[in-house]
């Protein structure tokens, strides 16, 4: 049985390949020959192209001690990626929408709207939800990625409106729990992904509106006896909520399970320091606040692979970069009477999507 071969790309291990995967990713420009590369059961790195000869196979050298990457191996093997590689570990998350694009399809919105009187808002959310799914990628250092799409239209959505407005009237409010859940239920479950070998990605949401009906009853009359007190619990309780009763199915039959694991006492203290730090600071300190707001609910999420392996979602944003955004892009939209909103939304999209990443937990 010939040897493998781990690649480094971006301080991220990937592989281990067989030599006519090399090959193939070489050609395809994919992998690099100066990618560091270490033949599988080997500490000793070189050159990718030195390694191979250039994507003819070189002899493997004698087995000595294991490469330090295979601590957090990358692992193609389908039970893990779906047979995708995105749907594994570590990938990133990537949003390629442009602000022309997003002025094009607000223009064609609001003038359908106009033309409508408004019957056309239910189409204009699922256009727009379509262009932000589709220019969304998960993608991983070997070129393997996750294209989405949502393929929810407004015809449906105004069923689901219609219906959910009417029950919630009826009942006096009562019905709205779950009315939410089913308008959450249509986006999810209308959204899905292919792997860059055609196999199909979807989301499944199991949530029910009674359920959505005791969190919140509980959690009102929590934060009542507490004085809100109860609120970083709360904003916990409800992410678990949506969190742990989301599942990825992918290739048909392959369930990717979400959790999230957060607790009301870690996020109590990112609270307290928080808008401690913004009231000292004027106000500045609110960007970073949000940051750490981010980073707590995504570094809270951990997805269970059908073989058993955990991932983490990591998010890498820094307040400053946050801040920098929203303060020239106000600054921007006030002195080109309201133009740059649209690019200014964008880099917006981008600081929340671009830092998104999983890998190993």
């Amino acid at each position: 049985m010939s040897r493998k071969i781990w690649v480094k790309q971006n301080d991220q291990s990937f592989g281990p390949y067989s030599e006519e995967e090399v090959r193939q990713y070489l050609l395809s420009g994919q992998l690099k020959p100066t990618d560091p590369a270490a033949w599988e059961g080997d500490a000793e790195w070189s050159d990718l192209g030195k390694l191979t000869d250039q994507g003819q196979p070189a002899p493997a050298p004698q087995p000595s001690e294991q490469p330090a990457l295979q601590e957090h191996p990358h692992s193609t093997s389908p039970e893990t990626t779906a047979g995708g590689g995105a749907l594994g570990a570590p990938c990133r998350f990537h949003f390629s929408g442009t602000a022309m694009e997003l002025f094009k399809e607000l223009f064609v919105g609001c003038l359908l709207l106009l033309i409508t009187f408004g019957l056309y808002y239910p189409w204009f959310i699922c256009r727009a939800q379509r262009w932000y799914t589709r220019n969304i990628v998960l993608a991983d250092g070997a070129g393997n990625k996750v294209t989405l799409q949502f393929e929810g239209d407004g015809g449906g959505l105004v069923v689901t409106f219609l219906v959910g407005f009417l029950l919630t009237v009826v009942t006096l409010g009562i019905y709205g729990f779950w009315f939410v859940i089913n308008l959450h239920k249509f986006f999810v479950e209308n959204t899905t992904g292919e792997t860059s070998d055609g196999q199909k990605v979807a989301l499944s949401f199991n949530g029910t509106g009674g359920g959505f009906f005791k969190e919140m009853f509980v959690g009102y009359l929590l934060l009542f006896l507490t004085l809100g007190i109860y609120t970083p619990w709360f904003i916990c309780k409800l992410y678990k909520f949506f969190t742990d009763k989301t599942i990825i199915l992918a290739g048909g039959s392959k369930q990717f399970l979400l959790r999230f694991q957060g607790t009301g006492g870690t996020l109590l203290g990112t609270f307290l320091l928080g808008y401690l730090l913004t009231i000292v600071t004027f106000g500045i300190y609110w960007f970073w606040l949000q940051v750490d707001l981010m980073k707590f609910i995504f570094g809270n999420t951990e997805i269970t692979t059908p073989s058993g392996n955990k991932l983490k979602v990591n998010y890498t944003g820094t307040g400053g970069e946050y801040a920098i955004i929203n303060i020239v892009g106000i600054i921007l939209t006030i002195l080109t009477l309201g133009f740059y909103v649209f690019r200014f939304t964008i880099r917006q999209i981008e600081f929340q999507t671009n830092h998104l990443n999983i890998s190993s937990a």
